[in-house]
């Protein structure tokens, strides 16, 4: 046999071997080169994909719940806190995160439900001032469009201040809405299955109760303390109800008309 031959075939079928292996690598690394060129795929499966401008600052991030962002970074400093659910992030132009879309559901042993979504929109280097939620335990839910007040600091700003301050001194800045989110205002349904309407002040305090359902309709307006003192309704015989309450909440006539 022609050892030459021989190792001229050895060879070319080296050649043609590596050719092979290699093409379609460089095909779809070819793909995968040109950014501004559309690339069609009928169905993928990923953990995680980040959605990023030219410069590589995200803009939105989808994950499952391994890979999901933990905690959030504003103004350079890094707040940690657990996240145990896929979904989506948004990002502003200063790479912070401004709001997402979470969801989950599962059953325990004894075929307990306890499931959730929501989808929030941040305040600018703060949390979230917008959220629609549905929530659930067992077999009452609760489903909702709430609405917040948010600090005028950055959440860096406020964490360093409040978060190893005492009990009292972050209550105190809760309520001067400096610390934390204060609820404003909520529409949505109840655990207990009636349709409900609250709104609050700048304290947080509930000011506004309206709340429907098969016993009653009825809109209690409260004072600055959150006790109810007017309240004004149909109860469950169909009858009108007005009843003026006091500060320990009893019934009381209203006051005559001042001229």
């Amino acid at each position: 046999m022609d050892t030459q031959k021989l190792a001229r075939d050895v060879k070319f079928l080296k050649t043609y071997a590596l050719g092979a292996t290699l093409l379609p690598v460089v095909a779809l690394l070819c793909a995968f080169g040109k950014p501004d060129k559309p690339v069609r795929f009928g169905e993928i499966n990923v953990e995680r994909i980040n959605l990023v401008e030219r410069d590589g600052t995200v803009k939105m991030v989808l994950s499952n719940k391994e890979r999901f962002p933990q905690g959030v970074t504003i103004d350079g400093q890094h707040i940690d806190y657990a996240r145990t659910n896929p979904g989506m992030l948004f990002y502003n132009e200063k790479g912070e995160e401004c709001g997402g879309l979470i969801f989950g559901g599962k059953k325990d042993k004894d075929g307990k439900v306890s499931a959730g979504s929501q989808l929030s929109l941040d305040r600018f280097g703060q949390d979230q001032v917008i959220a629609l939620k549905y929530q659930q335990q067992g077999s009452g839910y609760e489903a909702g469009l709430t609405f917040n007040d948010a600090p005028e600091e950055s959440m860096a700003v406020t964490n360093a201040k409040y978060k190893n301050a005492s009990r009292e001194v972050q209550k105190q800045a809760y309520r001067e809405g400096k610390y934390g989110l204060l609820p404003r205002m909520f529409v949505g349904t109840t655990a207990g299955r009636s349709s409900a309407m609250i709104m609050s002040d700048q304290r947080g305090e509930t000011r506004l109760m309206l709340v429907a359902n098969t016993d009653q309709s009825l809109l209690d307006f409260k004072d600055s303390q959150g006790r109810t003192r007017l309240s004004i309704g149909v109860d469950k015989n169909n009858q009108p109800v007005l009843r003026f309450l006091d500060e320990q909440g009893q019934e009381v006539k209203p006051a005559p008309a001042v001229k």
